[in-house]
């Protein structure tokens, strides 16, 4: 970021996870297909991204020549590249990915090799004038199936994955953090299992620097955190957050007193029930106890029997930022979580993470939501990442490059 403070319209980026490749080829065609459809469309001249490598790809790229094409595509359409998700490792769009994206964990080694490669690979990539990148990744693995074993592996992991960064760092002049990303339902969900672990991270790796997290604004939505708070509790406990992933949780309001419409809206809300993604359920009953289904189907099969319990429901579903309903007035989007980090951001603006958007789950949204060309998508992200500009410019940190000297610098 700029030492001026804020972001500049090229600086807002978005997930490419939401457009399938396969390989580096599949890779290429997307960057010279959506990403320029999307930058031309916002009317930019260059655009920081947040690619999406798979595990297949990442191996691709260790052939020198593979790297250097792909490095030539990003620079040719206008790709800053300073960002990756290095989440999911394999197929993301094919067939029922559900728990199978925290798969490998960080217990295994192959999670290792896969970020080490994206690491190497963004150390080459990023711009001249950037010196710091970011690669989100798994927050260590699925809650329901780890152990000690595993956490101790893992953190083993880490370790040599530092380490390396460290390393990486002295010779190539380049920063490359390592950004745990909270999810529902994982070993790291919510913000006081974030603080435990780094606590305990930052008082025994010696290169612990290189580690972070990743804030997905949905997912701490889910789990019915205050965005500003959770932030607010991070900085003064001295955690990275390397990346803010701007992204908008499905909320559904159930009417207690009315049975008829309260059917009406779980009928609605199950055309979001779909084979593809894990959509973790919250939720908080009469009492104020936390209430949660491992996906969809299964809190619409417990909802009904328990009528009147459960006012409000949080479903990890990732919609379109820009909208607040969803096919009936209960179904709305978790807005309120995104405008208390934007508002985070405006108090505090020696804090810049890279902002990027992630709503991935655009081809799986209900019929009637979803776009039905490649180039509705297209529009849809470009309207996404146009009202990021503005909730940025309403705060005043959206920033415009005055000069031709400050424009260069934000060239590849």
């Amino acid at each position: 970021m700029s030492a001026r403070g804020g972001w500049s319209a090229a600086q807002i980026g978005y997930c490419s996870n939401v457009h399938p490749a396969r390989d580096v080829a599949g890779l290429q065609a997307s960057i010279q297909e959506h990403f320029q459809g999307v930058r031309r469309q916002r009317g930019l001249a260059v655009q920081d991204s947040g690619l999406w490598i798979s595990a297949q790809a990442a191996a691709e790229l260790q052939q020198p020549q593979v790297r250097e094409a792909l490095l030539g595509t990003l620079h040719d359409c206008g790709v800053r590249l300073t960002s990756l998700n290095g989440f999911p490792y394999g197929q993301f769009h094919q067939g029922a990915v559900k728990a199978e994206v925290y798969q490998p964990t960080w217990a295994e080694p192959q999670r290792l090799e896969y970020s080490l490669q994206l690491a190497h690979f963004l150390a080459l990539a990023l711009p001249l004038d950037c010196q710091q990148g970011v690669i989100s990744s798994v927050p260590l693995g699925y809650a329901a199936t780890w152990d000690e074993a595993q956490q101790q592996r893992a953190e083993e992991q880490l370790r040599q994955l530092t380490a390396e960064l460290a390393s990486l760092h002295r010779h190539s002049g380049k920063k490359i953090l390592l950004c745990l990303e909270m999810e529902p339902d994982c070993v790291l969900e919510n913000t006081d299992q974030a603080l435990a672990f780094f606590k305990r991270w930052q008082a025994s790796d010696p290169h612990h620097a290189y580690l972070a997290l990743c804030f997905d604004v949905c997912h701490q939505a889910v789990v019915f955190e205050d965005c500003y708070q959770s932030l607010q509790r991070l900085l003064e406990a001295r955690v990275p957050v390397g990346k803010i992933q701007l992204s908008n949780a499905l909320i559904c309001q159930l009417p207690l007193a009315d049975r008829q419409r309260r059917e009406q809206v779980l009928q609605a809300l199950g055309k979001f029930a779909e084979a593809t993604y894990l959509h973790q359920v919250k939720a908080r009953d009469t009492r104020g106890q936390l209430l949660a289904w491992a996906d969809l189907p299964a809190a619409l099969q417990a909802i009904e029997p328990a009528q009147g319990q459960c006012p409000e429901l949080r479903i990890h579903f990732h919609v379109p930022l820009f909208s607040e309903q969803f096919l009936l007035a209960e179904l709305s989007g978790s807005q309120q979580a995104l405008l208390r980090t934007f508002d985070f951001l405006a108090r505090h603006p020696h804090f810049q993470p890279v902002l990027e958007v992630e709503t991935y789950s655009w081809n799986v949204l209900p019929g009637a939501l979803r776009p039905d060309t490649e180039q509705a998508l297209l529009r849809g992200i470009a309207a996404e990442l146009q009202w990021v500009e503005a909730q940025l410019h309403q705060r005043h940190l959206l920033r415009t490059l005055h000069s031709s000297l400050e424009a260069s610098a934000h060239a590849l």
